[in-house]
């Protein structure tokens, strides 16, 4: 007798394996049709996974937290499988879940729009009510790379690639579409039900600056209507206090594309942020804090001696002169110039510590795609610190720090 265990603690026996389906039935038919997934000893399985052996199982429905997730894996596929539909030259390449949603990265010639957005949501509806049945097939590394080579989708096999010889691999199906996946998925297409595309961006792929740009399309899911128009509602409120609206409303600062990810302060806005810059000045003086100005530019040669070159320089603006051979690098941090002043004053260790302070301007190269009003930025002032002290004053000196930041 195969006995399985309830979440409960309760039991059920069998007198042979059962699948996931089959189990959800046994429990009750609207069980069965509410079921997308089962835990078997706390790892998700498809539905038709076969139980052989005595184990603890739970039914997952998109009431919990992992159906929920399992759901937004779905819409991922189902946006896939709508893009491949409507426009079968797009590269597919990775969908994962985030945060109440998921989204997809395609490669295609010519941009999506937000007339494409609406009309691929729609497909998606229309796959839904489909209801497509979702296979799953198990595939040796080498099957799938000549697989997907044979459907010409170039980022798939670079990813099976990258994947250990001796991993299994998982193929979905869903309609005409196929997508490399660990699962597991919900039975068929028509579990998505509440869905909505959000926005479309940019997203470099493997998230390397050398490599193409791909097209992002993010999108949240959930697993009935009242969640998602919940859902849509609070964004809808978020959206009338946000601090870009709010700030140019109530001229304080603006954005424009000439300077990308720098903010233009207008003098309200400039008033408030000086009047931070004392709050923060004067606790940094009661603490010891002895406040300095370095360079916004400084020569290569500094940069390299600091390794900011070797780790940091896709992410600096570099500058050169027309009359000079010199290579220059605008700071995308304070801190090799905190040392600089450092190593001209001190002539005693029984001077120690010294702690300096800097509102600096720093510029880093941040990509175009993950710009966020003030939130993410290229230039912003950095209410910056360097304490220089003996190895027996860091105790002391991280405390003090520690009650600064309180």
């Amino acid at each position: 007798m195969l006995r399985i265990t309830l979440p409960d603690g309760n039991f059920k026996e069998f007198p042979e394996h059962i699948s996931g389906f089959e189990f959800a039935e046994s429990i009750s038919k609207s069980l069965k049709n509410e079921a997308i997934a089962v835990k078997i000893n706390g790892e998700l399985k498809d539905l038709d996974t076969l139980i052989t052996e005595d184990s603890k199982v739970e039914v997952i429905t998109p009431k919990s937290e992992e159906g929920l997730d399992i759901i937004r894996h779905d819409a991922a596929h189902l946006l896939a499988q709508a893009v491949k539909e409507l426009y079968p030259e797009t590269q597919v390449t990775i969908g994962p879940t985030i945060e109440n949603g998921f989204f997809y990265d395609f490669a295609r010639e010519e941009p999506f729009t937000l007339e494409d957005l609406a009309k691929i949501e729609a497909h998606m509806k229309k796959i839904s009510a489909r209801n497509d049945k979702v296979t799953r097939r198990v595939m040796s590394r080498d099957e799938a790379i000549e697989y997907f080579k044979g459907l010409g989708e170039v980022y798939k096999v670079e990813i099976i690639k990258s994947i250990p010889a001796s991993e299994e691999i998982k193929i979905y199906s869903q309609g005409g579409f196929a997508d490399l996946c660990r699962g597991p998925h919900s039975p068929s297409t028509g579990k998505v039900k509440a869905f909505k595309l959000m926005k479309l961006a940019g997203a470099y792929w493997r998230g390397d600056s050398k490599n193409p740009m791909l097209q992002r399309i993010y999108g949240t899911a959930w697993s009935n209507e009242a969640d998602l128009n919940a859902y849509l509602k609070q964004l809808e409120e978020a959206e009338k206090r946000d601090h870009r609206k709010l700030g140019k409303e109530m001229n304080l600062f603006h954005f424009q594309e000439e300077g990308p990810g720098v903010v233009f302060w207008h003098p309200k806005g400039w008033n408030l942020f000086q009047k931070l810059v004392e709050y923060i000045r004067q606790k940094q003086n009661d603490a010891g804090f002895m406040e300095i100005a370095t360079p916004e530019i400084l020569d290569r040669s500094l940069w390299e001696a600091s390794g900011h070159w070797e780790k940091f320089q896709d992410n600096m603006f570099i500058a050169k002169a027309s009359d000079d051979e010199k290579v220059f690098a605008v700071r995308p941090m304070n801190c090799p110039g905190g040392v600089q002043v450092f190593k001209q004053g001190i002539v005693s260790y029984k001077e120690l510590p010294l702690r300096l302070s800097e509102f600096g301007k720093v510029y880093r190269y941040e990509p175009s795609g993950s710009l966020h009003g003030l939130m993410r930025v290229r230039g912003f002032t950095q209410d910056d610190a360097h304490v220089f002290c003996t190895e027996d004053q860091i105790t002391d000196e991280c405390k003090k720090n520690v009650q600064l930041n309180t």
